[in-house]
């Protein structure tokens, strides 16, 4: 028996005999996956509104929550206002003389608004001659009234920025003229006097001299205990 031989075909190898064809298609119907499609969405849809609405409640009970603290702090002041009210009440006696104190302060504020002090003044004008051995010996002074301001009203100009509220008139002695006249240039530079004019200079038999001068003061040496605080320097 004779056996022939037959050459392989290596278009039909063994690989290629079992290799699977990559050809696929899709047999679904249109309306199936549109359907799929649609519940996928749906799900989302409802998975968010879900969330939205854990949100809101979230928010909703937090608020409630705030808003219960509050009405109970609320109510923990109410009760003590109420408690200090009555409180209150025992010491009404003492709340109303605080109350007429500060009503009297205000009034003597108000009408002590040109309180001077005269003892600083004075002590001015004998320090202020110190430096050229004047010895003040009388002082005679009075604050303005409303008649001495209009009477006033054709005066010279002061030479002090502030306004003239009265009118010292000064004697004293000195060694000499020329003392006299440096006493009233220092007077000028002191910010509570103004205006210093000497009205008379005399000599003595002792070789000094006696004078008098007028000299205002300004608003700047206002002061007092219910005004403006007094100033040690006179109002510097």
């Amino acid at each position: 028996m004779a056996t022939t031989l037959l050459p392989v075909d290596p278009a039909a190898s063994p690989q290629r005999a079992t290799r699977l064809l990559t050809i696929s298609a899709n047999l679904l119907p249109e309306e199936v996956v549109r359907a799929r499609q649609i519940g996928r969405i749906r799900i989302w849809v409802i998975v968010f509104v879900l969330l939205v609405a854990a949100a809101c409640g979230g928010w909703v009970a937090y608020a409630n929550n705030r808003k219960q603290q509050a009405d109970r702090e609320l109510t923990e002041a109410t009760t003590q206002v109420l408690a200090l009210q009555r409180d209150q009440r025992k010491y009404a006696d003492v709340v109303k003389v605080r109350s007429d104190t500060e009503l009297l302060r205000k009034q003597l504020k108000s009408v002590m608004a040109k309180d001077l002090d005269w003892g600083t003044l004075l002590t001015l004008l004998r320090t202020t001659g110190e430096p050229e051995k004047i010895t003040v010996t009388g002082v005679n002074g009075k604050l303005t009234t409303a008649s001495d301001a209009a009477e006033a009203t054709g005066a010279l100009p002061s030479t002090s920025k502030s306004g003239s509220i009265g009118q010292i008139v000064v004697t004293g002695t000195g060694p000499d003229k020329k003392a006299v006249a440096a006493y009233v240039d220092l007077l000028a530079q002191k910010p509570t006097l103004a205006n210093p004019y000497v009205t008379n200079v005399a000599a003595t038999e002792e070789g000094n001299v006696t004078f008098s001068l007028t000299v205002d003061i300004t608003q700047k040496a206002l002061c007092g205990r219910f005004g403006e605080p007094c100033k040690p320097s006179g109002g510097k």
